[in-house]
């Protein structure tokens, strides 16, 4: 099953050069994914299991705009004792194809905070597309952590970066990557897409250092614990 809905690209979702921002991107993939995870039976009203995110990937053809209308889709791809594979896309009004996005995910109970394998009868109710793919690869690659760094960032989290699982939302990895990146980099806004790879969640009031690095394809960031001995996610932005 392919689920769609459509979006508005508003004020918020936008830079300076009023194109959408990669936290945008996250949070209509969020959303919708959301909306199909109710509508399978899933919901974070009506059910007692839910999805957390372990990678994304996402590759950028063409930014929307501000004041754009866009149709999103999205579908599983895969679901496998307790872990499943989601794809995104998002087209203009017109069909065009502006980004593709791949996510991987583990099952847990929210009530015991465990993961729980997923049954056959929720499987049936997502309605796998197992043929229809964007990528060459259902499960995301490792992101290796560079070797040496350029500088690095502290931020102490704020609530409102919190959500309702009691950790810092995962739009929020990105957004600090970013906030780390050099003023010309994140200004521009120009990339041709990104990966995260989640690790470690992150708490209220916990402090982050951000770690950056660069090579000839990529901008990266390692996100990690203020004495880095713990490493939450490595965000990073293709050139």
């Amino acid at each position: 099953m392919i689920f769609e809905d459509k979006f508005y690209i508003g004020y918020r979702d936008i830079d300076t050069n009023l194109k959408i921002k990669n936290s945008a991107i996250l949070n209509i993939f969020e959303d919708i994914a959301g909306m199909h995870a109710s509508y399978a039976g899933e919901g974070l009203k009506e059910s007692n299991t839910t999805w957390l995110l372990t990678g994304y990937k996402v590759n950028i053809i063409k930014r929307p705009e501000y004041g754009e209308k866009v149709n999103v889709l999205t579908w599983g791809t895969e679901i496998k004792n307790i872990t499943a594979s989601r794809e995104f896309e998002i087209r203009s009004k017109t069909g065009e194809l502006l980004i593709v996005g791949l996510s991987n995910w583990v099952h847990i109970n929210l009530k015991t905070k465990k993961i729980e394998k997923v049954s056959p009868e929720l499987i049936d109710s997502y309605k796998l597309e197992q043929s229809k793919t964007n990528f060459d690869e259902l499960k995301l690659k490792k992101i290796n952590e560079p070797e040496n760094y350029l500088y690095n960032k502290l931020y102490k989290v704020d609530w409102n970066w919190i959500d309702a699982n009691n950790h810092m939302n995962n739009i929020y990895y990105s957004e600090v990557a970013e906030m780390t990146l050099p003023d010309e980099i994140k200004k521009n806004n120009n990339y041709s897409g990104f990966e995260i790879m989640y690790k470690k969640e992150v708490k209220y009031g916990d402090v982050i250092k951000c770690l950056y690095a660069e090579n000839e394809s990529s901008y990266i960031v390692a996100i990690k614990n203020e004495d880095l001995s713990e490493l939450h996610a490595i965000v990073k932005l293709n050139k």
